[in-house]
């Protein structure tokens, strides 16, 4: 497979969407399958719903087309003007301290060496014969420290607490490295799940399975049909204000992601009133000055529609958020906490449209968003 195959790959299908985000990809339709999804939490349908783990650093491994092992982050897969799919321990290790300017500080020396520990441990999981890549995020590269009848292990903003008589603590126990999945990339440039966690050698490298759900919410009804009611209302008006054909025209085909920029930033100053200051965001945006007029006069003509698409969103959001309350409040073998806050990154519901992402903005977005990398 060519680079520039790999580098598209790895660009395409990496973000999940929030829940409430959807409908600015999909318009009313996004919304209604969202809508739907949650109807089907309700129900008791959660076993389409699995923590969402929060990784780091994000890792590809694999074979490439002659069978050679490569083991790298990120950033050295797709790298320009040095080799970083590292064949070797200490090629990893090299890599990653030779990139950037200036010299490396003492933690990123400890995260180079930590790479270069768990190469072999990631090589032996490897069948031979395997062809293609793994892309996710490291759990942690030694066996996390057991205390009060549980493993504990921190890859980034959470905190997990494993029960150690737990199906999955028992496997934490014999391993040296863990990993989450999201993704496997055959030979051939196609990309899909991984449903086979059976082709990993060994015990060492502990690949997690999916951990669903095991009891379903109290779905706030009230609340979903009144978004329900909102969308079937406005339907026409949300997909015109959306249009992507309509949008490439006026030459603002960045209207979603404008919209997707803007929520993102409330994460920081409050998600409360979304929508009602819009228009003094955008003014002190880094959106180009014609643009911002062309937004501005867009929005002004379709204010009705706009004002039904913020509704929708922090309707979405509301039951969202009260849904993971709920889920974080379930006694589980695996348990995250932010600080001394429970709650973790939130939860992936599958979907075959496209999966969608429960997470309180306001709690693990934040908290990821203020940490200085």
């Amino acid at each position: 497979m060519k680079f520039t195959e790999f580098n598209n790959i790895l660009r395409e299908g990496a973000r999940i969407d929030h829940a409430e985000d959807i409908i600015f990809w999909e318009g009313s339709a996004g919304a209604k399958r969202v809508i739907d999804s949650i109807i089907g939490l309700a129900k008791g349908n959660t076993q389409s719903l699995t923590i969402k783990w929060d990784g780091s650093p994000a890792v590809i491994f694999g074979r490439d087309d002659k069978g050679d092992f490569v083991f790298t982050d990120k950033s050295g897969f797709v790298a320009k003007g040095y080799d970083g799919k590292s064949k070797s321990a200490d090629d990893v290790e090299k890599m990653l301290l030779s990139r950037g300017k200036g010299q490396p500080n003492d933690s990123y020396k400890v995260f180079a060496g930590n790479m270069k520990s768990v190469f072999p441990v990631f090589e032996n999981a490897i069948p031979k014969d395997h062809r293609g890549y793994f892309k996710g995020d490291l759990l942690y590269f030694n066996t996390p420290q057991e205390s009060n009848g549980a493993f504990t292990f921190k890859p980034n903003i959470v905190s997990y607490t494993v029960k150690t008589d737990s199906d999955i603590g028992k496997r934490i126990s014999v391993s040296k490295a863990g990993v989450v999945i999201h993704r496997i990339v055959d030979p051939d440039g196609s990309e899909k799940p991984l449903t086979d966690y059976d082709i990993f050698q060994g015990s060492q490298l502990l690949v997690l399975p999916p951990v669903t759900v095991q009891q379903p919410p109290e779905v706030d009804m009230s609340g979903v049909n009144n978004i329900s009611a909102i969308v079937t209302k406005n339907s026409s008006a949300l997909d015109s204000l959306l249009d992507k054909n309509k949008l490439r025209e006026m030459k603002m085909t960045d209207f979603s992601n404008v919209l997707y920029q803007y929520v993102n930033s409330k994460t920081d100053s409050g998600l409360d009133n979304l929508g009602k200051d819009f228009m003094m965001w955008l003014q002190n945006s880094n959106v180009s000055a014609p643009k911002k007029a062309k937004m501005t006069e867009y929005v002004k003509t379709n204010i009705k529609a706009f004002s039904a698409l913020w509704q929708v969103v922090s309707g979405i959001m509301k039951v969202k958020d009260n849904i993971i309350d709920q889920l974080e409040k379930q006694p589980a073998d695996v348990k995250a906490s932010i600080g001394n806050k429970p709650g973790g990154e939130g939860y992936v519901l599958a979907h075959p449209t496209g999966d969608i992402k429960f997470v309180n903005r306001a709690g693990f977005s934040a908290a990821n968003r203020a940490v200085q990398r």
